[in-house]
């Protein structure tokens, strides 16, 4: 592929813009991506992904190799300064609702370094690191001047779409002139990664929020031999001063010994709550920390910048392909006000870690202990974050949600034709009309989701039942008719469009989806 072949310009390979380029490549867009350093930055940064980052990485075929730096999720629990504990986050146990760990660590060096080495795979993805972006003009049709930083040579790019996924300095956001929302938040803290060397340090089980007024800090086990530990820096406090080593070791001094680990990286940051006004001028995206910036405190940072990159692939593909480009408009409306929520619960549960007030963090201590002597104190973390509320989704007559939109549709282990396996694995990419249950899909509801190009698929329950796909643990089926649903019509991205109890209310779906995709909704 030539420099001036491709549909779209991917600007900065970090996770968010190395899976996009993925993505796209795969539904078969010429994409290229380009990143002003020569190779993956060294050092760790996000620590902690969902089953949900898991499955785009499978869809794009590299589970296999990104599974190899990652490791187990601890439960994470909130503790007082006296170690009382307030609240205790788990995940779902097995069998795990999208066939993946509901949440992992890894290794952000090791998994960027996958997903590049898997974008090798496809002819119609160039990837140019060394390049940097030094212009941009006319949004509406945009035109990119890269410089290469080897020799300073200057080249012109003129793609359909641009997407900057160039991180919270954004040149894009910048050269836009697109504003932050400030959802007030900014927080001073040490991050510090240890590579533990002493197997028997008398370190937590769990991870740990220390909800201590003295200084609030963290604990997180990483994947391997990583451990990582942020403390919040004292307003009387000079960044500088804190992360000197003496000074690291002074803090990490209840739980080691200089002789027990080595220190890998360390750093201070403003954990921020940021999101951009807009998430598109013209023909130009924005994603990742580009459009928003999320307080640490639930690792949802570069988590939600991947789900930008899986919402936004499909649509570019799609419109690139002939689709309405009126489906692009859903991007930002979907993805704009799900974070702002997102954000918002972060940031309570941020507030909550950061109270500095020992008056306030004792009555904070009460109220939250009582809940846990009353049954309370224990949460499944991916219960807390809300569905796609707006865009390309199906609601009923009155305007109301139909049940389980906007969630992610659960992917069951099947055996199908080929064996064991995944059930997207047995699946072609695209919209999906899933029965699980007993509901016998009508030769009207076959027609007309032929017409708009949703492949249907049973997913029986039972091997005895006429059906390629039978799913192990009921998974789908009981997902569904906790709702009393039988069918879920599923988008590319595997949201759930909507759900239907029989085959008229399928049908009612299939023609609400083909009428919104032709002209798709903004709000």
């Amino acid at each position: 592929m030539t420099h001036d072949e491709a549909d779209v310009v991917v600007v900065g390979l970090g996770p968010v813009g190395i899976t996009l380029c993925n993505l796209l490549a795969a539904a078969g867009v010429r994409v290229e991506g380009i990143d002003a350093a020569d190779d993956v930055y060294a050092l760790p940064r996000a620590i902690g992904m969902d089953h949900e980052v898991m499955r785009i990485f499978q869809n794009i075929g590299a589970a296999d190799a990104v599974a190899a730096a990652t490791g187990h999720y601890r439960p994470s629990e909130y503790r007082s300064a006296d170690g009382t504990l307030l609240r205790r986050f788990e995940s779902p146990a097995e069998p795990y609702p999208l066939a993946w760990p509901p949440y992992l660590t890894f290794l952000q060096p090791e998994l960027e370094r996958a997903l590049r080495a898997n974008g090798e795979r496809f002819p119609n993805l160039a990837l140019r690191t060394g390049t940097e972006l030094v212009g941009l003009e006319n949004p509406e049709r945009p035109v990119l001047t890269l410089r290469d930083k080897a020799n300073g040579e200057r080249t012109r790019r003129a793609p359909r779409y641009v997407v900057g996924c160039d991180g919270a300095n954004s040149f894009i956001r910048r050269g836009l002139g697109v504003a932050l929302e400030d959802l007030d938040f900014d927080e001073p803290w040490l991050v510090v990664d240890m590579i533990l060397e002493d197997q028997h340090a008398p370190l937590p089980e769990t991870n740990v929020q220390f909800c201590d007024p003295a200084r609030p800090h963290t604990y997180v086990c990483g994947p391997d031999q990583l451990r990582r530990w942020e403390f919040m820096i004292l307003p009387d406090e000079h960044p500088a001063e804190v992360n000197r080593p003496e000074r690291i070791w002074q803090l990490l001094s209840p739980w080691l010994r200089p002789d027990q680990a080595r220190l890998w990286r360390s750093a201070t940051y403003n954990f921020h709550a940021l999101v951009a006004e807009q998430w598109r001028v013209g023909s130009v995206f924005l994603a990742g920390d580009a459009c928003h910036m999320t307080p640490p405190f639930l690792a949802q940072g570069m988590v939600q910048g991947i789900k930008d990159a899986a919402n936004l692939a499909w649509k570019l593909a799609r419109a690139i392909g002939g689709g309405s480009e009126h489906l692009l408009g859903t991007y930002e409306a979907e993805r704009r006000p799900f974070m702002r929520e997102v954000i918002d619960i972060t940031k309570r549960l941020g507030q909550f870690i950061c109270e500095l007030d020992p008056d306030k963090a004792q009555a904070r201590d009460a109220e939250m202990a009582e809940a846990v002597r009353a049954g309370q104190g224990v949460q499944i973390r991916q219960n807390l974050f809300p569905p796609i509320r707006h865009g390309l989704v199906a609601s009923n007559i009155d305007g109301s949600p139909s049940p389980r939109v906007g969630e992610p549709c659960p992917q069951p282990w099947i055996i199908g034709p080929f064996g064991r396996m995944r059930l997207d694995d047995a699946l072609p990419p695209g919209f999906q009309l899933l029965i699980a249950g007993h509901m016998d899909p009508s030769p009207t509801l076959l027609d007309k989701a032929r017409q708009v190009g949703i492949a249907v698929h049973r997913v029986a329950q039972e091997t005895s039942y006429p059906s390629l796909l039978v799913e192990e643990d009921r998974v789908l089926v009981d997902w569904l008719t906790a709702k009393g649903a039988r069918a879920a019509l599923v988008r590319p991205d595997h949201v759930v469009f909507g759900t239907a109890a029989d085959a008229r209310g399928a049908e009612q779906l299939v023609c609400q989806l083909q009428m919104m995709l032709v002209a798709a909704p903004d709000k």
